[in-house]
């Protein structure tokens, strides 16, 4: 089953210096219907003004991935700062407690997607680690930026998902085998991509989402008439 969910099907915050998307409920968006896909339970796209913040938190019991996307963003929590570049992907075990904030310190917009998951125990020690991933590894292949096992790229995460980056040329194609009772979060941040299954041929626009259950076998390809097709895709229980 491929169940597609449109840009225009996110909830929109608009505050001062942050603009969001969201994809599950998240804030003052609170539908039950749409709380969580699996272990994922949030996944937030946000733009970020020069000179904005995004609000210190205290979370625990949480696995954030932050993904930056255009400009950079300054990151900082209970063990220290970060400065984030266009590329960076970065994983934050938030464990017994951690208390955050994201900030643009540049002169230029920042774009980064959020994503909360659901660890596989709780009362773990809070860690995070970083990685830039550059356009080039990420080239006509679904490149493991975090989770799995037996890849040194992927940055660990303490539940068993898979996230893949991927920037797809026109034209071309990538397949992909979904294990038996695993599903699948797609993500297209920009471009158009095509996804195909047993269920069916699906169309993505930019900012448009995928999920996917009870497939085995899902296809992915290139349908950008300028540029690329550049989306990440989640592999979770």
């Amino acid at each position: 089953m491929i169940k597609i969910m449109t840009a225009a099907e996110r909830h929109t915050s608009q505050k001062e210096w942050v603009h969001s998307e969201y994809s599950f409920s998240f804030a003052d968006y609170d539908d039950p219907h749409n709380a969580h896909f699996g272990s994922l339970l949030a996944h937030n796209d946000h733009v970020l003004k020069p000179g904005g913040m995004i609000d210190s938190e205290l979370h625990h019991d949480l696995e954030i991935v932050n993904i930056v996307l255009n400009g950079s963003i300054h990151y900082e929590d209970d063990m220290g700062k970060q400065q984030l570049e266009p590329g960076s992907v970065q994983v934050i075990s938030t464990g017994q407690g951690l208390t955050h904030h994201e900030k643009n310190d540049s002169t230029e917009e920042a774009r980064f997607i959020q994503m909360w998951f659901l660890p596989d125990r709780p009362d773990m020690s809070s860690t995070r680690c970083n990685e830039v991933f550059s356009r080039d590894q990420r080239l006509n292949c679904l490149l493991p930026m975090v989770g799995g096992s037996g890849d040194e790229r992927a940055l660990p995460i303490a539940l068993d998902i898979v996230l893949y980056g991927s920037v797809l040329e026109t034209g071309e194609r990538i397949s992909y085998s979904i294990a038996e009772g695993r599903r699948m979060h797609v993500y297209l941040i920009q471009g158009n991509l095509e996804i195909s299954s047993e269920d069916g041929t699906f169309d993505l626009s930019s900012g448009d989402a995928a999920r996917i259950k009870e497939c085995t076998e899902v296809s992915f390809k290139g349908t950008s008439s300028e540029g690329e097709a550049e989306f990440i895709v989640i592999d979770l229980p």
